[in-house]
């Protein structure tokens, strides 16, 4: 089951790397030039103020009081699957109200916050494992983000690999499931800049998770491309973005960028999300990595998330508060005004959606962002 709103789209399988053996501890932090005697805030603060390069990784507990639930937290949707005995992705295991719950969310302090720190030059770039689309939402420069799992709101033309946005999520019916009977992730729609009718061409062909060190690796399966067909973007379990994935490399996954950003940071912040995941992908703060391979050494690790952490033994910092009040919180020490309330008039989604011909597919209201179109007769 694809992973839609927030967190790991894809179920992390077993892995040969080397889970960290040893804390870091806060000489690192006096190495910096930060009191480790400080209070928490301050000295999230000061590592942020002192960082050359700071990478801010999001998950799902991000958007948790946007009203979207998360995966691992103490009701997320993982943990409730694990409590009834059934295993990460396994069919049924789903919160059906979430599909309704992520064009109903809007942007938070936690997602105001980092477009604040990342215009202000306190953040040079955010990798979100999230689909659901906030951080544009929030305005935050789409050059300074890597939407790993995809954005539910964008689609992306097989043939002419130019991006189509929507005001409604783009994978209703499940258009991200192999047995989708257009094809996996073809939604039905024609390319509105190539003109592509969106149908299937019948080409079978094989791909594989692109190769760096930390990678997931899946199996290797045939999926039918559509030449001229739009596809949402929804990384379901056992893909990756961009490289030879059915995507190819494209701005809203942004591998590529994900990677070089990784390979410059001294300092990684991780807000809302476990680790469970992402440390697949790349983990610079484990001296241990493959990772490391292209690195001089490791960087730090912060943390604010409530519940276990992947390598939380690395971190020189946890904060176990809600996301939002420790935003605040940080802004407030960094002397940032708080960011505005939310305005549908300048939400980034709404004002680059396109609204499909009539005939073509297109949700029901409930699918769709409050304050987009939403045509009469659709369903």
């Amino acid at each position: 089951m694809a992973c839609f709103s927030s967190g790991a789209a894809i179920a992390p399988p077993a892995t040969s790397r080397a889970p960290g053996t040893r804390r870091r501890s806060l000489r690192q932090a006096v190495k910096n030039g930060v009191d480790p005697r400080a209070s928490d805030t301050t000295f999230l603060a000061e590592l942020i103020r002192g960082a050359n390069h700071c990478v801010f990784i999001t998950g799902a507990g991000i958007s948790t009081n946007a009203g979207i639930r998360d995966y691992r937290g103490p009701n997320g949707i993982w943990t409730e699957a694990a409590a009834a005995g059934a295993k990460e992705g396994a069919p049924g295991v789903w919160d059906d109200d979430l599909y309704r719950t992520i064009p109903a969310a809007t942007p938070t302090i936690a997602h105001g916050g980092i477009k604040a720190l990342v215009d202000l030059g306190h953040v040079a770039f955010v990798i979100s494992q999230n689909e659901d689309g906030l951080h544009l939402r929030s305005g935050l420069d789409r050059a300074k983000l890597s939407e790993l799992h995809g954005n539910d709101f964008i689609e992306i033309c097989q043939k002419c690999k130019r991006e189509t946005f929507r005001s409604f999520v783009t994978y209703w019916p499940d258009t991200y499931r192999p047995t989708n009977p257009l094809g996996q992730h073809v939604t039905g729609r024609s390319c509105p800049h190539c003109g592509g009718e969106g149908l299937s061409c019948g080409l079978q062909v094989g791909y594989q998770m692109p190769h760096f060190p930390g990678a997931l690796h899946a199996r290797r399966r045939s999926t039918t491309h559509h030449l001229g067909a739009l596809l949402d973007t929804c990384v379901d379990f056992d893909e990756a973005p961009d490289g030879d994935e059915v995507w190819g490399p494209n701005q809203v996954h942004g591998m590529a960028r994900a990677d070089d950003a990784m390979k410059k940071a001294d300092l990684v912040v991780a807000w809302g999300t476990s680790l469970h995941v992402i440390a697949h992908y790349f983990d610079p703060w484990d001296p241990e990595s493959a990772f490391l391979d292209r690195r001089e050494e490791a960087c730090s690790l912060a943390v604010i998330n409530k519940g276990t952490v992947c390598d939380e033994e690395l971190a020189v910092l946890k904060i176990e508060e809600d996301v939002d009040a420790a935003m605040a919180a940080l802004l407030e020490e960094l002397q940032i005004p708080r960011p505005p309330e939310y305005a549908p008039s300048e939400d980034a989604i709404l004002l680059a959606a396109v609204e499909p011909p009539q005939g073509q597919r297109r949700p029901r209201a409930e699918w769709s962002i409050a304050g987009g179109a939403v045509p009469q007769g659709y369903s």
